[in-house]
């Protein structure tokens, strides 16, 4: 893990910004397109205006979302909003590139759909479904529309599917130690199944959203926190303390790199040995 502290917020923005081009710089030759997940809260804010100077290739980048809430995808409250706000309104990513969930749809279905979603952009079988009536399955749940146009044409593996690999995931942090939608002490962080998960009982509203799960975070081969202010300074400690169970702490790439970025007020209370 690598951890880094800045004064202020800018130059936290700027050395971000720079890691996020680097990572793209290595994935656009290797494989041929750059794939992110970005998160909501104060994190496009405090990265956008810096992104948005750096020299990439745009054309080979594919966005997505670690976490939505199910409002519109116009509504204040939503994550698309915020990163059409300060990234996408500034940077030439081709439309069709920018792959946001369908909030259109309930909750379980909207994270039933990007979970195929990521499987035909991935390029992956999704995970089998999990229904509560064993003779319901995803497909019949989902609207037609919203299926992909491409099928894997081979029936589904008997071993778990593999997970989608992000070149990056961007995260921010909650002042509970919350990331993504991933909350302290809920269930779904023992999800093992589902890539994409929703959630009904959110501790911060909107109650209703959806979000990639642990094993899919934890494969990324980059992750990187980026989070400010002095309101996280007490929980910073907590999320690097041997054995915690905060969300923040549960994000441990397995074979892949996790970066934080904070700034001063954040660190303010984290010891040397803490990180």
């Amino acid at each position: 893990m690598n951890f880094h502290i800045f004064s202020n917020l800018e130059d936290l923005g700027q050395a971000a910004a720079a890691h996020v081009a680097e990572i793209a710089a290595e994935a656009i030759p290797a494989r041929g397109r750059f794939t992110v997940a970005l998160s909501g809260g104060s994190l496009p804010q405090l990265l956008g205006s810096a992104l948005v100077k750096q020299a990439t290739d745009w054309s080979a980048w594919h966005v997505f979302w670690a976490d939505e809430r199910c409002v519109p995808l116009t509504h204040p409250d939503s994550n698309y909003v915020l990163a059409q706000q300060h990234l996408f309104a500034h940077i030439p990513i081709p439309p069709g590139q920018i792959h946001a969930p369908d909030t259109s749809l309930d909750p379980a279905q909207t994270a039933a759909a990007y979970q195929h979603t990521l499987a035909h952009l991935f390029d992956l079988h999704p995970p089998l479904p999990q229904p509560s009536n064993p003779s319901t399955s995803l497909r019949t749940s989902l609207p037609s529309s919203n299926l992909p146009t491409l099928q894997p044409s081979n029936p589904p593996p008997s071993n778990p599917p593999a997970l989608p690999q992000f070149d990056l995931i961007l995260l921010g942090m909650g002042e509970d130690g919350h990331t993504a939608s991933l909350f302290p002490g809920h269930p779904l962080l023992q999800e093992a199944g589902r890539w994409v998960a929703p959630i009904f009982d959110s501790p911060k509203p909107p109650p209703q959203r959806i979000t990639l799960t642990l094993p899919v975070l934890n494969n990324a081969r980059h992750v990187a926190f980026i989070t400010a202010g002095s309101g996280k300074a007490d929980i910073l400690p907590q999320v690097f303390a041997a054995g915690s169970t905060l969300p923040a702490h549960l994000v441990q790439p397995t074979s892949g790199h996790l970066d934080w970025f904070v700034d001063e007020a954040a660190a303010a209370k984290l010891k040397a040995s803490d990180t």
